[in-house]
């Protein structure tokens, strides 16, 4: 019986070597497919997608509306976010199973200023946070966080991007405080639903006004992420069904993680217990543990779990093209 195991063993690592061979080769080509089909559609998008993004604002505009706006945006967000499941059913099979090609996830950085018109945030602190971000994304998921800009061409066959300066956009003059100093949670859906919500899409709409087409048709909509003064009882926040992610400029040296942490939240990840996944990207010590644990994650070195790869390669906000 003996002989026969190790026949079994050895037939068992031959097949697995044989398909890992096999989904490497499928990912090779699919990137190679996808940085020729992307260079054509970036040139294309870059040229057109301004009038596309002028017709979306017009929407956009609706949705500053206090009340009414944030109904049509949770609508329309909720709306894309379905329809964007239903067409990645056929990725996440593949994903299942080792065919996994680059995707990409654009994002639109801005730094606000404080009441004297200060910037809230060092730029080196902003990069920092951005950058382990880009790495931990490209590293687990092998998604490529890119920024929301004309002309940005990318090939699955690089390492993570590299953030630089003309990353973020700079707000000028004296901030405003309703969008400096914002709650999370319950209370920030109440925040989003009024005044400060529709200035912070009045500031995405202006700001990001690239990807306004993006936002509105779902499809690799991109994540808007503001800098702000402060979170209460937090350094991050995101609500899922809103486009924007907020960090506290406390989170630099306290919790490095933050930028990423809010990225998992607008792509389908939710909280898990630190008791057993200290260093998993979305651990936390409260609310999902029972009691609250007293472990602290691990905030500057985060990891994905295989299961949340899949979510977020599902994401309405990450896409191949």
């Amino acid at each position: 019986m003996t002989w026969l195991c190790v026949g079994w063993t050895w037939v068992a690592h031959v097949v697995c070597v044989a398909w890992t061979v096999l989904t490497t080769a499928i990912c090779l080509v699919w990137d190679v497919v996808t940085t020729v089909v992307n260079a054509i559609l970036v040139t294309v998008e870059s040229i057109v997608g301004w009038v596309l993004s002028a017709v979306a604002f017009v929407i956009e505009l609706i949705e500053m509306i206090p009340v009414v706006g944030a109904l049509v945006r949770w609508v329309l967000n909720f709306t894309t976010f379905v329809i964007g499941t239903v067409l990645t059913l056929g990725d996440a099979a593949a994903g299942l199973i080792g065919i996994r090609p680059e995707k990409k996830l654009r994002v639109c950085s801005i730094i606000l200023t404080d009441e004297e018109g200060r910037e809230i945030i060092s730029r080196e602190g902003a990069r920092s946070l951005l950058q382990l971000a880009c790495d931990v994304y490209k590293r687990d998921a092998n998604v490529r966080i890119v920024p929301l800009a004309p002309f940005q061409y990318d090939t699955g066959f690089d390492g993570a991007e590299r953030v630089t300066d003309d990353w973020f956009q700079l707000l000028q003059g004296p901030g405003d405080p309703d969008v400096l100093d914002l709650p999370c949670l319950g209370p920030g859906a109440l925040a989003d639903w009024g005044v400060p919500g529709s200035k912070i899409q009045r500031l995405t709409s202006t700001r990001c006004f690239f990807g306004a087409w993006r936002r509105v048709v779902g499809y690799g909509a991109p994540v808007t992420l503001l800098f702000i003064r402060s979170i209460t009882d937090a350094v991050g926040c995101c609500l899922w069904i809103t486009d924007y992610a907020t960090v506290a400029r406390n989170a630099v040296g306290q919790s490095p993680r933050t930028a990423a942490h809010e990225f998992g939240h607008a792509c389908n990840l939710w909280h898990i217990c630190v008791d057993g996944a200290v260093t998993n990207l979305m651990a936390t010590q409260q609310d999902v543990c029972e009691p609250d644990s007293t472990t602290a994650p691990d905030r500057v070195n985060p990891v994905l779990a295989e299961w949340q790869v899949h979510l977020v390669r599902a994401s309405k906000h990450v896409t191949y093209f």
